[in-house]
């Protein structure tokens, strides 16, 4: 049975290091949450730094469902994610549960739309999130949390010619976003964008392929993906930029042969980016890992999570 893992958030303040000699509760040794895709669908797994699945986060359910994109509350006590429990595989609603294992989830959003790509803010009180609800194309939105309830509705906070996508909120309540436009002949372009609390919109790169950012936790280092050309191909790279400023460069001072990176997450003490590392093989078989990449190392290399629980595809 073939499994494949991504990377979906970082939960640890550390890297790929050993366990203490004493084993502490499986909840509390969680580095990451994976997305893996199996018979069922897609179900959520906590992984510790060994590769070891600790925990199903969520409790299954009769029938192939996809759970996806999920995002832990700053006090790690409720986890948010994208679901198709009650719909078709192509469309989500989100979802709320507390963290721990096989937690029975509750929607969070009701409706035709599609829900997905939910981030928390800093303060933990609202969840921002990517939402057709206003038409066909994706627009940001926001709804205030209290004790894993949404309070009110909805509020809009994006409504551009484009999809706004894989939003990331800063302490303000600024949210940097990818900004994607379909260009035809099932291609996009995308640029980030950042939605600053008077409302005001600014395009923060050029594109024409910028990413799933991701914000430091201090809120000063923007992670994202861009193209980087190797051997005469561009693939999908991993690259940092401090926050009011337009220099980015890559994080890896090399590129990965025949791989793409993308989804970068930090981890809590901003030492290590953990992402979703892509290999297409033959007759369009894709494999995806997870790899991690200790920032404070010079020079910096990407390491794949060992895979004790034999999710990764290799």
């Amino acid at each position: 049975m073939v499994r494949q893992l991504s990377v979906c958030v970082a939960l640890a303040a550390c890297g790929a290091r050993p366990p203490p000699a004493s084993e502490p509760d499986p909840a509390e040794r969680i580095a990451i949450i994976a997305s893996e895709r199996g018979p069922s669908g897609t179900r959520l797994v906590a992984i510790d730094e060994r590769g070891d699945r600790q925990l199903v986060l969520i409790a299954p359910i009769a029938g192939v469902v996809r759970d996806s994109h999920p995002a832990v509350s700053p006090d790690r006590g409720w986890i948010v994610f994208a679901s198709s429990r009650g719909r078709t595989l192509e469309t989500t609603s989100l979802w709320i549960a507390p963290l721990g294992s096989e937690s029975v989830p509750v929607p969070l959003t009701t409706g035709p739309a599609i829900d997905s790509h939910p981030t928390w803010s800093p303060d933990g009180t609202a969840i921002v999130f990517a939402s057709t609800r206003d038409g066909g194309d994706f627009d940001l939105w926001r709804v205030a949390i209290d004790s894993g309830r949404a309070v009110g509705e909805p509020v809009q906070l994006t409504s551009g010619a484009t999809h706004e996508v894989t939003p990331t909120v800063a302490a303000d309540g600024t949210v940097i976003y990818a900004a994607v436009t379909p260009t035809g002949d099932r291609t996009v372009e995308s640029m980030l964008e950042e939605r600053r609390p008077d409302g005001s919109i600014v395009t923060l790169t050029p594109g024409p392929a910028d990413t799933s950012p991701a914000l430091s936790p201090d809120g000063k280092t923007l992670a994202f993906a861009r193209p980087l050309v190797h051997d005469g191909t561009p693939t999908s790279e991993l690259w940092l930029m401090a926050c009011g400023t337009e220099a980015a460069e890559p994080v890896l001072a090399a590129p990965l042969p025949l791989t793409e990176e993308s989804g970068p997450v930090w981890s809590r003490d901003e030492r290590f980016l953990f992402a979703t590392s892509v290999m297409r093989g033959d007759a369009g078989v894709v494999f995806s890992s997870v790899i991690h990449i200790d920032l404070n190392e010079s020079p910096r290399r990407a390491r794949m999570l060992r895979d004790h629980a034999g999710a990764i595809s290799r």
